[in-house]
């Protein structure tokens, strides 16, 4: 058997098994939605941080976040957690609480998350929700 027979054999006996991967990760991609930024947050919050989470409704601010938002107490401290899309909504978000007499204080901006606490927050209040930051 020559060398390029031996090629052709082993080519032929990993593409079917290549395509067959192919085929069974394309169908399940198709089937399966991958976990949205707000689902793995509400996740992090309600299973590792043993917080209660709710649906904000209370905030129209919070409410216009293309990402959602969603609200929940930790250590006492009552705070809303909004997910932007992107960098021009999250300076939007910042100006709709400072419009509403936010002050810095009470607003954390980290990454695409914009925070809006009822009282200031803690460094162990903080890294609660930098923990479940995605």
């Amino acid at each position: 058997m020559t060398e390029r027979r031996a090629a052709r054999i082993g080519l032929a006996a990993a593409l079917p098994v290549v395509l067959a991967q192919l085929v069974v990760a394309s169908a399940w991609s198709l089937g399966h939605d991958d976990p949205t930024a707000l689902d793995r947050t509400r996740t992090c919050l309600e299973r590792e941080k043993g917080v209660p989470v709710e649906t904000t409704t209370d905030d129209p601010v919070a409410a216009s976040a293309s990402g959602g938002a969603l609200g929940t107490v930790i250590e006492t401290n009552p705070v809303t957690i909004s997910i932007a899309r992107s960098e021009p909504e999250v300076e939007r978000l910042r100006a709709g609480y400072a419009g509403r007499g936010v002050t810095a204080a009470f607003l954390d901006v980290r990454g695409r998350y914009v925070t809006r606490w009822q009282r200031e927050p803690s460094p162990t209040q903080r890294q609660v929700t930098y923990d479940c930051a995605y």
